[in-house]
């Protein structure tokens, strides 16, 4: 079952930029870094070279802070926290004003049990775009899981970053 806003309040860790919207919270950009990097999945790891994380600089426009980017893949850091229910799982998607301009944003499936203090995932750009600091790109939604198995307790527990630091 899909949940609404109002029943995922307490499992987000929304920030002065969230929007909870009908069946999820709308979550705010903090930052964006390219994404050129190479990376080994092992059955039990995922190996991350950091460096392979280029941070994209703001620019100043009439005292608005914006990135402006070409077409490539982006890792989105968000302001918002998550701390998903054993009974709950969750995934991000794009707002449809994004998804208008050609860009995706795309994420695993928020495992029951995961938790960090700043979710993070993938942007794909298809053509030149300018997002503001703090714009809400994306939104969470969360589905009740009956009977999981066992909860989230893997190597990116915690961690508020797309790699292990």
């Amino acid at each position: 079952m899909l949940l609404n806003s109002n029943q995922i309040s307490n499992y987000i860790k929304e920030s002065d930029f969230s929007k909870r919207a009908q069946i999820g919270i709308d979550l705010s950009v903090c930052k964006i870094e390219q994404i050129n990097v190479g990376s080994t999945v092992r059955r039990d790891k995922t190996e991350i070279d950091p460096a392979g994380y280029v941070e994209v600089p703001l620019i100043n426009v009439d005292d608005v802070e914006l990135w402006i980017l070409e077409k490539g893949i982006y890792s989105v850091t968000f302001n918002e926290g998550i701390n998903v229910p054993n009974d709950c799982a969750a995934k991000i998607t794009h707002r449809s004003s994004l998804y208008r301009t050609g860009t995706i944003i795309e994420s695993p499936w928020w495992d029951p049990g995961f938790y960090c203090d700043q979710m993070n995932t993938t942007m794909i750009v298809n053509s030149n775009i300018i997002i503001e600091k703090n714009a809400r790109v994306a939104q969470i939604a969360f589905w009740r899981v009956e009977e999981v198995g066992e909860t989230y307790n893997g190597q990116w527990q915690g961690l508020n970053t797309a790699y292990k630091q």
